[in-house]
């Protein structure tokens, strides 16, 4: 059953960084969002990082920042206070369909204007969610590492956002680039949660959760919960696809097939079948990233790990080319199969200005080992 829609909303929320407080300024209901450890130049950086972008972010759809402010002795930032609930506060178990369908509807629109602004969110979660049961509005806040890209490529040892909700590419393990898909990635996660009362993946660690995204398949929603229809768990399976490729590729594909879901159940009290995604036209032109006509390049690659990893017996395997033939697109496609068997990646570029340094490359393969292991923590190390 679904949380009640009658239920006041909460007064105050903690995730692992923030504290959110409703609050009464200057006889105006606002938001209060300030760090749990005090000042911290990095928390600042975000807090302005959040209010730079207030000009953007609509109150139709997100928690629009009023000004910086001083709380309790350190910095804070107040938004409009839109209503609704905090979403990570109703879930923990199954929602009813209906309420479901409305409120997947609202963050879908909300994502569909996010997006329509150019912004990539890269940390959708319950805990950065306001939503209406009632009426099924949703409000996105939490924007402080969010960022005005179409793409972004992040790197091995760069991880950024929430684990349990974090979509593949965004983990730096998949040679993939971070876009607005990845936001729908975490919307999926957050449907899981709503439709089963439970994340898709359970975890210990950081090196377990990436390892989820990127290598696991979630049990279909079906199998946990009885009754869910078919279309809603295509929906949702379609959105945790490993491949931003293989996804839907906008908010408003997601949006229009929720909303048919919604419409049947409201006439007919059923979901039939029908074909997802019909919809799903992307405004921009996003080239799958993909090797064209490396296949055996990469096999090669594949092959030698593989055989290492039977049987232990070290190897050197040098890739030589000529300057941009792509011989670090070939090399980079390890990433995804290293991940999956809990290895670290590190890659050695010969540079002809660098020819004159001993063992340039060696020590820039090592160095990338070596800022991966001291992000890590000390129960990732044992």
């Amino acid at each position: 059953m679904a949380p009640p829609s009658g239920s006041s909303p909460q007064t105050r929320w903690e995730d692992d960084e923030y504290v959110l407080s409703r609050i009464h300024r200057d006889g105006e209901a606002c938001l209060l969002v300030r760090s749990r450890f005090g000042e911290r130049p990095e928390t600042l950086a975000r807090l302005e990082r959040v209010y730079a972008m207030r000009d953007v972010l609509d109150s139709s759809w997100a928690t629009r920042p009023l000004s910086m402010v001083r709380h309790d002795g350190s910095d804070a930032l107040l938004f409009e206070d839109p209503g609704g609930e905090i979403l990570a506060s109703l879930v923990g178990r199954p929602w009813e369909l209906r309420d479901f369908l409305r409120v997947a509807i609202g963050i879908a629109a909300a994502l569909r204007q996010l997006h329509k602004q150019g912004i990539v969110h890269k940390d959708v979660k319950p805990a950065h969610i306001l939503a209406d049961v009632g009426t099924g509005k949703a409000w996105l806040t939490g924007f402080g590492i969010a960022s005005k890209i179409v793409r972004e490529r992040r790197g091995p040892s760069i991880v950024s956002g929430s684990l349990a909700y974090m979509a593949p590419e965004q983990t730096g393990q998949m040679n993939r680039s971070v876009d607005s898909r990845s936001d729908l990635y975490a919307f999926g996660v957050t449907l899981y949660q709503m439709l089963t009362g439970d994340l898709p993946f359970a975890a210990a660690d950081a090196t377990e959760w990436i390892h989820s995204h990127v290598a696991r398949a979630p049990q279909p929603p079906g199998e946990r919960v009885q009754g869910i229809p078919a279309p809603v768990e295509e929906i949702v399976l379609k959105l945790l696809s490993k491949s931003a490729d293989h996804r839907f590729q906008t908010a408003a594909g997601v949006e229009a097939d929720l909303r048919r879901c919604l419409s049947e159940l409201e006439s007919s009290g059923r979901i039939d079948s029908f074909a997802v995604a019909s919809q799903d036209v992307s405004d921009r032109l996003l080239i799958p990233e993909r090797l064209y006509g490396r296949e055996r390049d990469v096999e090669m690659l594949l092959a030698a790990f593989q055989t290492f990893a039977a049987n232990g017996a070290p190897e050197l395997f040098l890739v030589s080319g000529a300057p941009g033939v792509g011989k670090s697109s070939v090399v980079n496609e390890l990433h995804k199969s290293l991940t999956v068997a809990g290895c670290l990646f590190a890659s050695g570029k010969f540079d002809q200005y660098k020819r004159d340094i001993p063992y340039a490359t060696f020590a820039q393969a090592l160095g990338s080992v070596v800022r991966t292991i001291l992000s890590q923590s000390d129960a990732e190390l044992q």
